[in-house]
């Protein structure tokens, strides 16, 4: 393969030398150099304004009280689970209340566990019909008694820390929300799971970044605290997340929503690229969603976050997958005037893919399915199909 490669490289680049001058191929260059110069730009400016110390008013021993929302509809596999963990919590127990709204055989099983949440206060909510998770959340918040709401999915475990490490931010009146830091459980089962992994370490450098300079946009509901007077309600309008969506009108309102590294989770990546593209897509609606109305509120000079970084975000969510589409398109087609290099290009191809490491695998595979997920987003969000309730995926429940 290696001998293959070394003399089919010298025809390329001679070949290539002539597509210099070719129009689609200067129109290749200049949207790959401006894509490159955007996402690029971006993380390395995000990266160094991860490092500056944090403009805030933050207080170990700030307890104030904790309402935990857990929406757990047919969770039977990972409700136990899900118990022993907040019971494992490191925050006074006479400060929690802990609600859990589900289907009555998941509220069912939850009962078998409840005594290990002894002097803590703790209901259980029964959905009659599924409510979806935005729905259940604000019947749930109507029960709340916290100062502080913090929502988890059923399937998310926190570390014994994680409560005390996220609620120290909310002695800053400033701030309204946090969320915090996954780790990805199941990182190293195959290039899927191990392709999420990779993309979390990108993905938190620039909402640290983001963070510290003001807010960021995008939450995880998995961990997601709020200030209970802030608050209000979760966003319930289609296509919108109760996290993502929630935050956008906070940040409106003129509030601080952030990401803290040291309020860590555990949680399982889709194993399989059919459920990976599935929740990229939907995801994706709900991010193409809020951040379309973010830019709508920043161009009516109703929105304090920095225009670099509402437009930023809206380019990495929404135009990017387009461009990601478009620079290879006119590169193939520059390419298929020539038949001889479009062969040899993709023998090339083939042989440097074969011969990459296991990382740069995950990156190929990580960059062709988010485009593939988020041009379905788009389309989906174009054409008006809109997912009425958050379908879990099995695959995820690795319990």
């Amino acid at each position: 393969m290696e001998q293959l490669l070394v003399r089919l490289l010298p025809c390329v680049a001679r070949e290539i030398m002539l597509l210099l001058s070719d129009g689609l191929f200067i129109a290749f260059v200049t949207l790959l150099t401006t894509h490159l110069f955007i996402n690029i730009g971006y993380l390395t400016y995000m990266s160094k304004a991860s490092q500056r110390p944090w403009n805030l008013q933050l207080s170990e021993e700030y307890e104030p009280s904790v309402t935990i929302i857990v929406p757990a509809y047919k969770e039977t596999r990972v409700i136990k689970k899900k118990i022993e963990n907040i019971a494992e919590l490191d925050y006074p127990k006479h400060k929690l209340q802990v609600i859990i709204i589900g289907d009555a055989e998941t509220l069912e099983a939850a009962k078998e566990q409840t005594h290990l949440l002894e002097g803590v206060k703790t209901m259980l909510i029964e959905e009659k019909e599924r409510l979806g998770k935005a729905r259940a959340l604000n019947h749930a918040l109507k029960f709340a008694e916290g100062e502080i709401i913090a929502t988890s999915d059923a399937d998310a475990m926190w570390s014994r820390d994680a409560l005390r490490n996220a609620v120290k931010y909310f002695n800053d009146p400033r701030v309204a929300a946090v969320t915090g830091h996954e780790i990805i459980a199941n990182a190293y089962r195959n290039i899927h799971t191990y392709s999420e992994h990779l993309y979390r370490k990108t993905y938190y450098v620039l909402r640290l970044g983001e963070s510290k300079i003001s807010s960021t946009m995008i939450f995880q509901g998995e961990l997601a605290l709020y200030r209970r007077s802030y608050l209000g309600f979760f966003e319930n309008r289609p296509g919108y997340s109760d996290d993502t969506g929630t935050v956008i009108r906070l940040i409106k309102e003129g509030r601080r929503c952030i990401y803290v590294p040291d309020a860590k989770f555990t949680d399982n990546a889709p194993p399989t690229l059919k459920d990976k593209i599935k929740l990229k897509s939907r995801r994706g609606q709900h991010l193409i969603t809020a951040l379309t109305e973010a830019l709508k509120y920043k161009i009516r000079k109703e929105f304090p976050l920095p225009l670099y970084i509402v437009l930023a975000n809206y380019y990495i969510h929404v135009l990017s997958p387009i461009m990601q589409c478009a620079i290879p398109a006119f590169l193939l087609a520059s390419l298929l005037r020539n038949t001889l290099i479009a062969i040899s290009l993709i023998i090339v191809v083939i042989l440097i893919i074969s011969m990459l490491s296991r990382r740069v695998k995950a990156l190929v595979e990580l960059y062709i399915v988010s485009t593939a997920a988020l041009l379905t987003a788009l389309m989906k969000t174009i054409i008006g199909m809109r997912t009425a309730t958050w379908e879990k995926i099995e695959s995820m429940r690795g319990v």
